[in-house]
This record gives C-alpha cells, structure tokens and sequence, in this order.
C-alpha cells in the first residue's frame, strides 16, 4: 500500500496523517458528546452527522483534495461542526440546568475549551492551504497555534483538576434576597 501511494500517487504522507488525524479527532469529539449531551434528538444525530463528516473527509481527501494536500476544507467543516456542538451543550446547559453553577463541572470547561481553541483556530486553518509555502504566514501559523494550544491545554488542566461535584445537591433559598443568586447549598 505504502508503494502504491508513494510510486504511483507521488502521495506525502505528512497529509495522509493529517486527513487520519482529522476524522479520528472528530470521532472522538462525537464520542465526547454523544456521553455528555442529554438524551434527546440530538443525541440521535451524532452518529449521522458523524457518518456524514467522515464520508465527506474521505471523499475530499482521495477525490477533490488528490491527497496532495493540506485539508483545510474537511478541517474547516470539522471545526465548524465542532463550535455548533460546542454552542448547541451549552445553550442546553442555561436552558435545562439546575445547578447555578454551570461553570463548576468538568464537562463545561471541556466544551468551552474546544469553542475556544476551534474558534480561534478556524481561520488559521481555511488559509493554511493556500498560503502554506509563504514563509511569514508559517511563522504566524506556528506562533497562533501555539498560543492557543497553551491556552487548551491550560483549560483542559483546570478541567481534569476540577474536584467532582457531590451526586445530589440540594438548594435552600434564602429568604432575605428574591433573585436567583438567593439560593445558598444546604448543609
């Protein structure tokens, strides 16, 4: 197979793993979701969407793309796919929670952790195809990327540092104030 790519397809295999790592990173990304999102319609629409995704990376990357290079487009695509995930939990999150501390679970500094690394990557990506020879723009690409790979990793580590919520939590309200921010944890 490698001779096959090599020899006949003059194939770089630097892209081979490029459009690899792109459908196994949305693979886990629809894994993620699929155990954090709440049962319901969307739940059922990770598994098309991600037969779709999948389909379509194939299709660019051995017929439009000609496996010659950079994936910006499936990229793209997975990126935007991504952000809408990533606003479709967290309009669930304001909507269904109960808890008023959204922001004191793991699953949410996750969530906001790939908005904010997709989002401010997007564009990176989109140009990186057509601008990758210049030797400025990789510069910039080097330093962009690895500014918000530190910001990632960064939110990931407050993520997996979060100590677990306790399994029932219970609110009383105090009387005194009529908000929302009324409501003190029960001891």
């Amino acid at each position: 197979m490698g001779y096959y790519f090599q020899n006949i397809h003059r194939v770089n295999y630097f892209f081979i793993l490029f459009a690899l790592f792109t459908i196994v990173e949305f693979s886990l990304f629809c894994l993620f979701y699929y155990f954090v999102l709440l049962p319901g319609l969307m739940k059922k629409f990770i598994l098309p969407i991600w037969i779709l995704f999948t389909s379509f990376a194939c299709i660019d990357f051995f017929f439009i793309n000609k496996m010659n290079d950079f994936d910006s487009f499936a990229i793209g695509i997975e990126s935007i796919l991504i952000i809408l995930l990533c606003i479709y939990y967290l309009i669930i999150q304001l909507k269904v929670s109960h808890d008023l501390l959204v922001y004191s679970t793991t699953n949410f500094w996750i969530i906001i952790t790939f908005l904010i690394y997709l989002s401010g990557l997007f564009f990176l990506y989109i140009m990186a195809e057509n601008m990758i020879q210049d030797k400025a723009f990789r510069v910039q690409y080097t330093i962009i990327n690895s500014v918000f790979s530190i910001l990632k990793n960064t939110l990931l580590s407050i993520a997996f540092l979060m100590k677990s919520s306790p399994e029932k939590i219970e609110l009383q309200k105090n009387d005194d104030w009529s908000d929302l921010h009324s409501y003190t944890l029960k001891n």
